[in-house]
């Protein structure tokens, strides 16, 4: 391009931003962490993220004007990511990462400050709340939101002294960090804006019928905490306090994107069903109201938080699909990890979903604390018990903010902080950490083993065959079959 011309682009440029207070926000590429996993069928597709759905309509609300860019959906990022900053000069640019896509984001960071060096960058999310100083000794990072941002965040958009702000950290002149406390987490989830979706193209964000029955689809949150104690779970950001949307905000706020084409939802919740009767009521009101769509439980719902007469309403009001994380098929190992469920209750909900007509997806995890080479088989023999439509299984993974994390590291079982992209329930633990009792090459033969018993079995794949006759997924799964790498598998 001539001197003349790129003149001309950016007096255009400029013109148009004028009075404008851009922010971008950037979504770390997803593909680079999982591209090279040899068992895809467990795995959800991108979606749009949720939280800067809900940040963007709190900048919007604040008189800013917010771009998301999604690097799942591209491949040349540092072109594509100069490009978007030079048409848009934004004032922020925010960043969130999980720990396996931290990596990534640093590079981001990189691209931004050599294209626009006074350009703050914001960072959040679970990984970055977890390691606050460590993630902002990269000086990069401009500022760092703990937790839940939405009042954070609101806050900094106002002006508010960043030292005056809750849960906000960033490097000092001295070098020294300030990290402002995190005392409290947000109480009435009803007094959110409803997340903005607009910002993205959903035409690029589509799921096969293994996974929905219609399309376009979004995570859709009606709660937010935990109360249980599982020692592998990362609690930092929405804590163990469960709070929830009321049964009308949530309907409401289905209605709303239905009416705005939305044909299925996500449901993003820790537990869905932690409150029956909440639950419950939100079935009702969908039937009621005679809302049209269609939505899954894949975070997973708790099997002790479950009977047939809600899956039975779940079910007639559009939920075809529930996850279940039923971890192990070892009572000893269950009682260790804090589950605190049982075989007979896990066996009892997954007969229950298949009785109210449900399809049914059983997570399970291997390399607890107490795992052993037979209570593998113990999970392997129990899974192929199980009525299940997909089952998956992964290595346990010490994320940063959790409970085994910091038991770990106390120990010396972490490895050295390095590529934290290793740190994913899809690659071999022996990278990451040094199991107790177990090499990170046994793990990873039980859990080669668990895909290659369980989707072989006989009585599996004849009702898998039935199954997709019925619903015309047949394709679509042999599809999905052909993606495992079967070598590695078998």
């Amino acid at each position: 391009m001539g001197q003349q011309a790129m003149r001309a682009r950016i007096m255009t440029r400029d013109t148009e931003s004028a009075g404008k207070k851009n922010i971008l926000f950037v979504i770390p590429d997803e593909k680079k962490v999982y591209r090279d996993v040899h068992f895809k069928v467990g795995m959800l597709h991108h979606l749009p993220s949720l939280a800067l759905a809900i940040l963007g309509a709190i900048a919007k609300k604040n008189g800013f004007v917010p771009t998301i860019l999604d690097l799942t959906l591209h491949d040349a990022h540092a072109e594509v990511l100069r490009e978007k900053i030079a048409a848009l000069a934004p004032v922020y640019i925010g960043i969130t990462c999980t720990t396996a896509t931290y990596f990534h984001a640093l590079e981001i960071a990189r691209i931004i400050k050599a294209s626009s060096p006074h350009t703050e960058i914001l960072i959040g999310g679970p990984h970055a709340s977890s390691v606050v100083e460590e993630t902002l000794m990269n000086p990069d990072f401009d500022y760092l939101f703990i937790g839940e941002a939405e009042k954070s965040f609101e806050q900094f958009l106002k002006g508010v002294p960043p030292e005056k702000i809750e849960g906000l950290a960033f490097r000092k002149g001295d070098g020294s960090f300030h990290v402002g406390p995190n005392t409290s987490f947000l109480k009435d989830l009803d007094d959110f804006p409803y997340p903005d979706y607009s910002l993205y193209d959903l035409s690029k964000y589509k799921l096969s019928k293994l996974h929905i029955e219609a399309n376009p689809v979004v995570w859709l949150e009606t709660s937010r905490g935990c109360p249980f104690d599982c020692k592998i779970c990362n609690k930092v950001v929405h804590g163990q306090n469960f709070r929830a949307k009321s049964p009308e905000r949530v309907l409401r706020e289905m209605e709303y994107f239905s009416k705005q084409g939305i044909k299925g939802f996500f449901i993003a919740d820790d537990g869905f069903t932690s409150d029956m009767v909440r639950a419950e009521k939100i079935c009702d009101g969908i039937l009621e109201r005679k809302i049209d769509i269609v939505w899954n439980c894949y975070n997973g719902i708790r099997v002790d938080r479950v009977d047939l007469n809600l899956l039975r309403k779940m079910k007639k009001a559009g939920c075809h699909r529930v996850s279940f994380g039923i971890d192990s098929g070892s009572q000893e190992v269950l009682n260790k990890s804090g589950k605190n469920v049982t075989l007979e209750q896990i066996t009892k909900a997954v007969k229950m979903a298949k009785e109210a007509g449900m399809k049914v997806f059983g997570f399970f995890l291997f390399g607890f604390e107490n795992e052993t080479e037979e209570t593998m088989r113990e999970t392997i023999r129990f899974a192929k018990t199980l009525p299940l439509d997909i089952a998956k299984v992964g290595a346990i993974m010490p994320f940063p903010g959790s409970p085994l994390y910091t038991q770990y590291r106390s120990l010396g079982l972490i490895y050295p902080p390095g590529d934290y992209r290793r740190f994913n329930l899809h690659n071999s633990p022996k990278y990451v950490y040094r199991h107790p009792t177990l090499e990170g090459d046994v793990i990873e033969k039980y859990e080669n083993e668990f895909y290659r018993s369980f989707y072989l079995d006989p009585g599996y794949l004849t009702r898998k065959f039935v199954s997709c006759l019925r619903n015309g997924t047949l394709l679509q799964t042999i599809r999905t079959a052909l993606s495992i790498n079967w070598l590695a598998v078998c």
